[in-house]
């Protein structure tokens, strides 16, 4: 490297002598003024890259033990996401609270099933047994209120785990589930009435409690459903499984109720009257059920007289030309002495 400094500085010189420490130091020189360089390049780029840093962290907070967010700034629950349009986690939502429990043997699976999801859902609020045991007998009222009284005489203190409570709790108002008893159920259901939609909506929970499989159970249900549904079903290719049976006889009773709805208020539409008659024909008039045509003398007239007395166009009931029986002055006449 040396030497390729020197070559052009003696050229430079026209071959002058130059002082070899002269050259090295130059060299040094230059070199120094390189690294000089790169080092300020260095620094702007630490600078920005801090710069950046900070903008990230301001941004999006830190989650992790060692960098906690203050309390002050915002809760747990109100966290940001650390990345934007992330979509928020299962335990950002609030759960409203479970109905209260009254005892009732058909809403205890219920009840336990949504203070399992708060369970679940808050685990830093339940960590102990008594915590858990305690959100479920605030959410008790009449009998099994009662039941919690006497069972537990202090509230500070229950002396039981919370499976054991829940063993204790389950004996006392739980209702075991009674296969048989669903399924003889399901076979008794019938559509009635009712619209698919709600009719499908007993079926599936019985269904659910029934334990059979789906070819038995879209069976029972084709069966259950009216006549004229079946009807409409007949002509169609069979859904291959319950749900698509479900979902087609759906389809069909809202199209079956629309158009009767639409025949129903077709037939108590607004009532049209009809014009005015403007003249009677002959034949109508002479057919007309108004008092028995009769001979003067008041002889009843015979098919024949009738016949005659029609070709000609004569009144039938005193056989006088130039009028008819509606407007007859004899048989007005006898209807004014009458």
């Amino acid at each position: 490297m040396w030497a390729k400094s020197i070559r052009p500085i003696m050229t430079e010189h026209s071959g002058q002598t130059v002082d070899p420490a002269e050259t090295v130091r130059r060299t040094l020189q230059h070199h120094e003024a390189v690294l000089q360089d790169l080092g300020n390049r260095q620094a702007d780029t630490n600078t920005r890259l801090a710069e950046l840093t900070s903008f990230l962290r301001s941004r999006f907070p830190p989650t992790s033990a060692a960098e906690p967010a203050p309390e002050s700034a915002q809760s747990p629950s109100q966290t940001p996401d650390p990345i934007p349009g992330a979509q928020s986690t299962f335990s950002d939502c609030q759960l409203p609270s479970p109905s209260r429990f009254d005892g009732d043997p058909q809403k205890c699976r219920g009840f336990l099933m949504q203070c399992n999801i708060q369970f679940n859902h808050s685990p830093h609020r339940f960590t102990q047994d008594s915590a858990k045991i305690s959100y479920i007998i605030a959410h008790l009222t009449d009998r099994a209120l009662d039941w919690a009284e006497a069972k537990f005489s202090s509230s500070s203190g229950y002396g039981c785990s919370f499976d054991e409570f829940l063993t204790e709790f389950k004996q006392a108002f739980n209702q075991e589930t009674d296969r048989s008893l669903s399924s003889r159920t399901l076979l008794k259901m019938k559509q009635g009435q009712r619209s698919v939609i709600d009719f499908s909506i007993d079926f599936r929970i019985q269904a659910a409690a029934s334990g059979w499989n789906a070819p038995a159970l879209k069976s029972v249900y084709l069966d259950a459903l009216n006549d004229s549904l079946k009807d409409e079903l007949a002509t169609l290719d069979e859904p291959g499984s319950l749900e698509d049976l479900i979902k087609l006889s759906i389809r069909l009773d809202n199209r079956i109720r629309a158009r009767a709805k639409e025949r129903n208020n077709r037939s108590t539409g607004p009532r049209s009257f009809p014009a005015p008659r403007l003249s009677v024909p002959v034949e109508r008039e002479q057919s007309s059920p108004d008092p028995e045509p009769m001979q003067i003398g008041q002889a009843r007239l015979t098919p024949e007289e009738r016949q005659r007395r029609m070709r000609a166009k004569l009144c039938l009931y005193c056989g006088g030309a130039g009028h008819f029986l509606a407007d007859c002055p004899t048989l007005l006449k006898a209807r004014v002495r009458q």
